[in-house]
């Protein structure tokens, strides 16, 4: 069942974000307004980076920073007032990642299957807190590779083996520890977007169908969390104060 647009979570909802290690969906904007967004990250960030043909972690990574259309997105009162009810009123955003899946017939080779994992295998903060969202810029299903779920997976670290050849997964979830067949696939309308845990185990099929999917994941903290060379690396404000001062607090972009 689709949750409303109320901003903040229930205390009902916030338990039920620690029993699963993710929650939702949640509407972020309607599917007109994300149409929108969609046409201006395509002119804006997806084509330029294409025609430059610049490698994805020069132009997927981070856009948050110098796109007023993807701070404008991250920062709407949809997510950040639910995401404080979960973390507290400090919101650190540190990192986002554009999720892109191309349609089947522009694929040219690459694998668009996300292997199990848990995210806290590729950076481990310190204490281990951290939000992201999964927001749907296209429709996101089955079919074109939608984001699975494990619920509960979180409250253990899996064994994760290295995979030296892989390009962008270098890191599986040893699949001897753990059973997938209750996975659950979390389909979102454009616009909608789920809240998951840092350790929950989740993955995503490959897309053999004629439509993208693309999405974007911003990752939330709190002051107090080091995530590695924090005091060098830039972050925005989603809501109160790095009372700690231990990050580089920076101005969100203006055009």
């Amino acid at each position: 069942m689709r949750n409303s647009i109320t901003q903040n979570l229930s205390k009902e909802q916030v338990r039920l974000y620690h029993q699963q290690g993710w929650l939702g969906p949640f509407t972020l904007i309607s599917e007109s307004e994300m149409k929108k967004i969609k046409l201006r990250i395509d002119r804006e960030i997806l084509e330029p980076g294409k025609t430059a043909q610049l490698e994805e972690k020069d132009y997927l990574h981070n856009r948050h920073l110098d796109n007023l259309c993807v701070y404008q997105l991250i920062s709407h009162p949809n997510l950040v007032e639910k995401a404080a009810s979960i973390l507290g009123g400090d919101l650190v955003l540190w990192r986002t990642n554009f999720q892109l899946k191309p349609a089947l017939s522009e694929q040219t080779g690459w694998d668009t299957e996300v292997p199990w994992h848990q995210d806290c295998a590729y950076y481990q903060p310190s204490p281990n807190v951290i939000l992201s969202a999964w927001i749907s810029v296209d429709h996101s299903s089955g079919d074109n590779g939608c984001m699975r779920v494990l619920s509960g997976s979180h409250k253990r670290l899996y064994p994760h083996i290295r995979i030296p050849e892989a390009d962008q997964f270098g890191l599986v979830a040893d699949p001897s520890s753990f059973d997938p067949s209750d996975a659950i696939d979390i389909e979102l309308k454009a616009g909608e977007f789920v809240f998951f845990n840092e350790s929950v185990l989740h993955s995503s099929q490959a897309n053999r169908s004629s439509a993208r999917r693309l999405g974007i994941t911003p990752r939330i903290t709190v002051p107090f969390v080091e995530v590695g060379n924090r005091a060098n690396i830039d972050v925005l404000m989603l809501k109160g104060e790095d009372y700690m001062g231990d990050y580089k607090v920076v101005e969100p972009p203006r055009n």
